[in-house]
């Protein structure tokens, strides 16, 4: 069973992944509109899936390291 978990830090963890989402998003909206002259919608949309890309890629890791540490623990019985 897995023991619960502290809701402050996720929540921490949480208005850090969307605060530099917001960030990136805004400074690339704005790098677009220099760099084109017009308002268009762009490649720049595509970072408002970096929530969903660090999260996925958190779990992979965690769960790659908990295979890791399995694996290395059955070796040395």
């Amino acid at each position: 069973m897995k023991p619960k978990q502290n809701p402050v830090p996720v929540a921490v963890e949480l208005a850090s992944v969307l605060l530099v989402t917001v960030s990136a998003f805004v400074w690339g909206r704005q790098t677009a509109l220099a760099e084109r002259g017009y308002t268009a919608i762009g490649g720049e949309y595509l970072l408002l899936l970096l929530p969903l890309m660090y999260y996925s890629g958190k779990r992979i890791v965690l769960d790659w390291v908990a295979e890791v540490r399995s694996q290395w623990g059955e070796d040395c019985i």
